[in-house]
């Protein structure tokens, strides 16, 4: 490059022929060792020696000798210099041949650093910091595309080099540049191998993105590259871009290797089916479900073909199909899934081995998340019996069922039997893994929010600080895990109403999610939140209403304006500055009935002055008309509402006949004839807890997810549950039967009977709007697909008005959400 900053625009590359040519040379100079030879070893060896007489870049060279071979750069080629020179070319040349193959292809043009700087002067070194964030960036945007070459797959260098994460980073960043991933021959056979055999290795790699340890050769370019990150876009959102391409190359990379063989006419093969299956596992860890169940579906079929329909891996399919339906929030079919699984792993492996155990805990993980905490910890207890039984009760399986059983019993608001289990799997994790691994910090966590739940303050503070110290000593102090511990910290100093030192700590995890996620994220919204509330405890509402806007104004553009977040952050916006939720929707809808009512009143006055020209009949049929229209109206909504569950009948019914296996279907019917007949059988409406959820595997890992705290009053203590005799209406004839309904816990609840297991649990915070309908007489709960409708029941104690306000306040004071943690599923 020459000197000037204007100067130093990307703006030329090399052709084709000049990347053939200079392997060439390459090979003729080094015949026996170019292969091995690495980029710097080719600049050190090649391209100084030709070009230090004239101090220049190769480039200028081949300006003149061959000036063809030099034109408009139109791909950005970013690669670690440790990588060997022969590889990368290939890789160029390869790519130059898939471009030639298109329709509208154009002459390649690379901009290669080895050629394009002059390798004589460390050019760049004496360029201002400010140009990699203008005019670096806008180069590589005039460029238009960024070719990135990867290897190896399992560790890639390009991921460790500050360089070349800026480059990606101004690849992502710029509207309208492609950034293309490609790997040497045999690094995509090595992938496509690993996809099968060892997918968590393909997941792992995207954890190991962290800009900020990224490394450089000139310790002056590393220095200069880290600041115009911090001076511009931050890590946290350069680690995400990354990580989002990145993500979006291994799916590709997933989906063609089984598009490939299928293409093969391989996709009648238990090879096929197995790939598939692995397939689908990444697809799942990478949130696409959808997309998932559909490649386990195929393979399930060919599994039923070649092993019948009790083979070990069709209950493992089943398994795995009943963990994305999960995911996706489909309970019902996640249901239908485990119990075909257990079926089969009873009859085959028996009730007393671990991988039937694993079931057991995937179940109980399911109704956990449905609410349903009894049948959660019954099925816990049972996975835990074989594992205890099987494996001893030192073994990690034998913590996880502990850890969980905790979890449930925490959830379920008996405190005592909580801790009980989590200081079981406390006991095992730190015999097993030490006091100082991540995993004990984790179960130190879950400690620490049961005594804080329990009232017991000074013991969640222990366990808290036990577990942060465990952070930031594995971690350091930039982690979301260290975030999560410094949130639980904040609560408890919440609890304690010491406002001082609940925003210390709860803007040191603010700080840690910016930088680790970037400002405009979900996980950073949700401290924003917490803070916004804080300070609205405090009686700021300039400050809560200033926070919560910061956070609204995120959620709604990453979650968009209907997520439960979304509405939520809503109603916290509402509650920092003093508005009644619902008594705004009550002057609302007072004001549309006025208007109406204005509107009603003109119009009758005409339809007077009409009917008073014509006879006396006429009149009276067309004022019967009228009235008849005018409850039809009345009437329309309900209507629309049955007919939108009976067409999801209907569409349930056309599944349930494709069914292959009658048995099975069989099996099935007689399930849904035994649930509440007013609940019916859609699982396209069943609710569902929309908190961000991370499953480790059945290894014993476990990742953190948002949970939500007992709502509390203003002075700390837990609100009293609202109870009472409502009557709701069911989903297939649309009648409304009595039910007793109960609001405590997060959820309402409903039942036949006051004592009892509640038929139904209606997590809060899955529920979208609260609402009194129809003149008072209907109380509308919205959850994502459904709509929960209540009545007055001559037996109320409490007005619908009462529970509409109940449930709008506990929405609102549960936006303030802790973290606990979920040990997850097993996968196989």
């Amino acid at each position: 490059m020459a000197n000037g900053n204007d100067e130093h625009r990307l703006t030329d590359g090399v052709s084709v022929a000049a990347i053939k040519a200079f392997l060439a040379d390459l090979k003729k100079k080094f015949p026996s060792k170019y292969t091995e030879m690495t980029t710097a070893d080719a600049c050190k060896q090649l391209v100084v020696p030709r070009t230090q007489q004239d101090n220049c870049a190769y480039v200028d060279l081949l300006r003149k000798q061959s000036p063809k071979r030099v034109g408009k750069a139109t791909v950005f080629v970013s690669h670690a210099w440790r990588y060997k020179i022969a590889d990368v070319l290939n890789v160029l040349l390869e790519f130059a041949k898939e471009q030639a193959r298109k329709e509208d292809s154009k002459p390649v043009f690379f901009w290669f650093d080895l050629f394009m700087n002059n390798q004589n002067a460390n050019v760049t070194a004496n360029l201002p910091q400010e140009w990699w964030s203008t005019t670096f960036k806008e180069s590589i945007a005039n460029i238009g595309r960024v070719l990135l070459v990867l290897m190896p797959w399992r560790d890639p260098v390009p991921l460790t080099r500050a360089w070349c994460l800026w480059e990606i980073f101004c690849g992502i960043s710029n509207e309208g540049t492609e950034v293309n991933i490609r790997l040497p021959k045999s690094e995509e056979k090595a992938l496509e191998d690993a996809i099968q055999d060892e997918y968590e290795a393909v997941t792992d790699t995207l954890v190991r993105v962290q800009a900020q340890r990224a490394e450089a050769f000139n310790p002056r370019d590393k220095d200069m590259i880290f600041e115009a990150i911090q001076n511009g876009v931050g890590f946290g959102a350069l680690n995400q871009a990354v990580k989002d391409q990145l993500r979006a190359w291994c799916l590709e990379k997933a989906v063609a290797a089984v598009e490939a063989m299928r293409a093969r006419r391989e996709h009648k093969t238990e090879a096929f089916a197995q790939l598939c299956g692995q397939v689908g596992v990444v697809l799942n860890t990478f949130g696409e479900h959808d997309q998932a169940i559909a490649y386990y579906e195929t393979a399930l079929l060919i599994y039923r073909r070649t092993e019948g329909k009790k083979g070990e891996n069709v209950a493992t399919l089943h398994n795995n199909l009943g963990i994305a339906c999960r995911r996706k929030g489909a309970y019902d079919k996640a249901i239908q899934h485990y119990k075909k699984a257990l079926a089969i792993r009873v009859e085959v492996l028996g009730e007393k081995h671990p991988t039937t155990a694993e079931t057991h805990n995937n179940l109980g993980e399911l109704h956990r998340h449905k609410g349903d905490y009894d049948s959660a910890i019954e099925c816990y207890s049972r996975a835990n019996e074989v594992f205890v039984e099987t494996l001893g009760d030192k073994d990690s399986n034998t913590g996880m069922t502990y850890g969980n059983l905790g979890i449930a019993y925490l959830s379920k608001g008996e405190y005592d039997k909580a801790i009980e289990f989590i200081e079981k799997a406390l006991a095992i994790m730190v015999e097993i893994l030490g006091d100082k691994h991540p995993n004990t910090a984790m179960t130190l966590g879950n400690l620490g929010i049961a005594y804080l739940e329990k009232g017991d303050h000074d013991k969640a503070t222990d366990q808290f600080e036990k577990a942060l110290a465990i952070y930031l000593e594995a971690f350091g102090d930039k982690h979301p895990a260290t975030a999560d511990t410094y949130t639980n910290l904040g609560n408890v100093y919440v609890e304690q109403r010491d406002f001082d030192r609940a925003v210390e700590y709860l803007e040191k995890a603010l700080a840690i999610r910016v930088e680790a996620f970037g400002e405009n994220h979900p996980s950073t919204a949700m401290a924003l939140e917490n803070i916004g509330l804080l300070h609205g405890d405090r009686g700021d509402k300039e400050q809560a209403s200033a926070y919560v806007e910061r956070a609204l104004g995120v959620f709604e553009a990453t979650l968009g304006p209907d997520h439960p977040n979304t509405r939520k952050a809503i109603l916290s916006l509402r509650h920092v500055r003093g508005k009644d939720d619902h008594d705004e929707e009550k002057e609302k809808k007072k004001k549309e009935e006025e208007e109406e009512e204005e509107e009603k009143e003109v119009g009758e006055e005409e339809l007077e002055e009409k009917v008073g020209e014509k006879k006396e009949e006429d009149g009276k049929e067309e004022e019967e008309e009228k009235k008849e229209e005018k409850e039809e109206e009345d009437g329309e909504e309900e209507e629309e509402e049955k007919k939108e569950e009976d067409g999801e009948e209907e569409e349930e019914e056309e599944e349930k006949k494709k069914e292959e296996d009658g048995e099975e279907e069989e099996e099935e019917k007689k399930e849904e004839d035994g649930k509440e007949e007013e609940d019916g059988d859609s699982n396209k409406q069943e609710e569902q807890e929309l908190n961000q959820v991370q499953e480790g595997s059945g290894d014993g890992k476990a990742q953190a997810f948002a949970g939500q705290q007992d709502e509390t009053s203003q002075d700390g203590s837990p609100q009293q549950p609202l109870t009472g005799w409502l009557r709701k209406r069911g989903r297939r004839r649309g009648t409304f039967r009595p039910c007793w309904c109960k609001l405590d816990d997060g959820h309402l609840a409903y039942g036949n009977a006051a004592s009892g297991t509640a038929k139904r649990h209606i997590p809060l915070s899955s529920v979208l709007s609260a609402e009194v309908a129809h003149g008072g007489e209907e109380l509308r709960v919205a959850v994502p697909g459904r709509t929960f409708v209540f009545r007055p029941d001559d037996r109320s104690d409490a007005s619908l008005a009462d529970w509409c306000t109940a449930i709008n306040s506990r929405m609102s004071e549960g936006a303030r959400k802790g973290v606990v943690v979920s040990v997850g599923c097993c996968v196989k």
